[in-house]
Formats: structure tokens, C-alpha cells, sequence
């Protein structure tokens, strides 16, 4: 076995490592996938960063595998460490089919407050997260739009803000069909058509020539 774990930390600390190859790897092998969520908070950028890419692969397709740690990864949403807090962000959706959403509905509250985080990063991938979250607990779909709309009552700058409507407005196409108040969605997006991130407003410009006829559904 130590001979397994010790290819999975040479393999780990590469560049450009196959995560394919990674993921069957730790597939059925408890000790290494305890491993990589110890990785998640090593201090090696590149080796967590690879701890972090696998586990999130191995959750969206093996979410029981990842599942007993449920409460490392939700631990990891109030660490100081930016990349910990997105790790547990990226990871936990992918979770939710396991036991239908019993859990994650516990941290809903938790999880949308870092889109208000001090950093720029956690509310990117919060939003890049919304479709798998919809896809598995529909039912949530109208507070995640409402913490959405919201990003403007946030703490970020201005052109932080613009930059995360990006992919807000990603995740709003991703999940635009279970959306109750489409007319109050839409109008954020075309108030982006003049939003200071050239990222933003072609995403505004791509949702509403997608979306423009089911406006007012």
C-alpha cells in the first residue's frame, strides 16, 4: 500500500498530472483518498491544487466515495486560507445526490454567504457550482436566485462585482428554465450590456440573444 500512496504523491506533485489516471487510482483506496483531502490544505500550491482538481472529479462521479468527509469539507468553508474555503466550495455540490440533499440544505445558508466573501475567488466558483446545485436540489433554485441578484449589496469593489457577474450570469443560463421570475433575471442581465468587464458583457450579449424570447415565461 505504501508503494500505491507513494506513486500518488509523485504523481500529485507534477505539473500537469492525468486526472483520469489519479482519480481510478484513489478509486476504492481509502488511505488515498484520505490523502488528498489532507493535500486540500497542504502547503504545496501545486500539490493542492491537484488534491483539490482530483477530488472534485472523483466526487461528481463517485460522490459516496467522498461523502464520509463531509464534515472536512464543510469545516474547510470557514478557513482563512482562500483556496481551502474555494476547495470545499467545488467539492460539496457534487456531494448532494448522496443522501438527496439532507446535508447540504444544512449549509445552504452558509455556503451563498461567500459569495459576500473578502475575496473575488470563492464567489466565481460559487456561481460556476449553481448548475450541479440546481441540476441535484431543484428546489433551492429560487434562494440561489435571490443570493445572485444580490451581488450588488456585497462588500466587493465595484469591478470586482463585474467581474463576478461573469459568471453569474453563466450560472442564470445554466439554470434560466427553473427560474420563477425570469423578467427580474433577465433585466440583471441586460443591465450588465454596459457592466465595466468586457468578460461580462459578452456573456450579457450570449444570454439575452439565447434567452430573449422566454423573457416574460
Amino acid at each position: 500500500m505504501s508503494d500505491e500512496l507513494d506513486v500518488l504523491t509523485r504523481l500529485l506533485n507534477e505539473e500537469d498530472p492525468d486526472i483520469e489516471n489519479l482519480s481510478n487510482l484513489v478509486t476504492g483506496n481509502d488511505e488515498a483518498l484520505k490523502q488528498l483531502i489532507d493535500g486540500l490544505t497542504f502547503s504545496v500550491d501545486n500539490y493542492r491544487y491537484n488534491c483539490n482538481t482530483v477530488l472534485v472529479n472523483v466526487a461528481r462521479n463517485a460522490p459516496k466515495l467522498v461523502y464520509p468527509y463531509w464534515d472536512n469539507l464543510v469545516g474547510l468553508l470557514e478557513s482563512e486560507n482562500t483556496y481551502h474555503r474555494c476547495s470545499s466550495i467545488n467539492i460539496l455540490p457534487h456531494l448532494i445526490p448522496v443522501d438527496g440533499g439532507l446535508k447540504f440544505k444544512g449549509i445552504l445558508d452558509r455556503y451563498f454567504r461567500h459569495l459576500d466573501d473578502k475575496s473575488v475567488i470563492p464567489p466565481c466558483y460559487i456561481a460556476r457550482n449553481c448548475g450541479t446545485i440546481v441540476s441535484h436540489l431543484p428546489e433551492a433554485v429560487q434562494q440561489i436566485t435571490k443570493g445572485l441578484l444580490a451581488i450588488e449589496g456585497t462588500q466587493h469593489k465595484q469591478g470586482r462585482k463585474d467581474l463576478i457577474k461573469a459568471d453569474i450570469i453563466q450560472a442564470f443560463d445554466q439554470i434560466y428554465e427553473q427560474v420563477e421570475n425570469k423578467a427580474e433575471v433577465f433585466g440583471f442581465v441586460e443591465d450588465q450590456l454596459n457592466c465595466s468587464s468586457p468578460k461580462t458583457r459578452k456573456a450579457a450579449k450570449a444570454f439575452i440573444e439565447k434567452h430573449g424570447g422566454s423573457r416574460n415565461a
